[in-house]
């Protein structure tokens, strides 16, 4: 498989590629080495294979990636950000679309889609997690900052946040749910064991032994 590079002699001043390869529809790897500096695009930019960057990447329209997208600082877009493998960021990830990876989504910093969140393995954030939709992970969530959802949320392991958890829909863990901050849910709320400081929710649903708080 083909692999670009992209060096810092492939930018503007302003840190836009000008390379002379069109990245719409890349048929192979992108490699950016900029020395750290962020690598911005004015248009989608697609890769059949990875997409790794040694700073942030920044995009006015989506990151495609038939592989992992890897980024030494912030992944931006202004589309979605789709991803077979997983999606690994030294800094935060903001896209105005959703995130969806088909394996982990790892975040030094906070986690924000404008559209969904959906990972085939875990989520973990440095910082916050926010989206305008659901939040759907394979594995666990973790949040060292809060997790807001306009959707459901749901886990196929545990949800650990180190601030509340607000869900627009339900929430739903195949394992325990920690918060150190409330639990507001417009739907249910199903775990094995749940802990909070304080519940609220259309209704409280607890499949394992522990102390679940109540109904509010």
């Amino acid at each position: 498989m083909n692999t670009l590079k992209i060096t810092i002699e492939n930018l503007d001043a302003d840190g836009w590629y000008n390379g002379p390869v069109d990245l719409a529809n890349f048929d192979g790897n992108i490699e950016i080495d900029t020395g750290g500096s962020r690598c911005r695009f004015k248009s989608s930019v697609k890769a059949s294979g990875y997409i790794k960057s040694s700073g942030s990447i920044h995009s006015a329209g989506d990151i495609n990636s038939g592989d992992f997208i890897a980024s030494g600082g912030n992944i931006v877009s202004g589309g979605d950000i789709d991803s077979v493998g997983y999606i690994k960021s030294d800094g935060y990830i903001d896209s105005v679309g959703y995130i969806v990876s088909g394996g982990y989504i790892f975040s030094r910093g906070y986690i924000n889609s404008g559209g969904y969140v959906q990972s085939g393995d875990f989520i973990h954030s440095g910082d916050f997690i926010q989206s305008f939709g659901y939040i759907d992970s394979g594995g666990y969530i973790f949040s060292a900052g809060y997790i807001d959802s306009g959707g459901y949320i749901h886990s196929g392991d545990f949800i650990d946040s180190v601030g509340y958890i607000d869900s627009s829909g339900d929430i739903v863990s195949d394992g325990d749910i920690n918060s150190d901050g409330y639990i507001e849910s417009v739907g249910l709320v199903t775990c094995k064991k749940l802990r909070s400081g304080k519940i609220v929710s259309g209704e409280l649903v607890e499949t394992g032994v522990g102390t679940a708080g109540g109904k509010l």
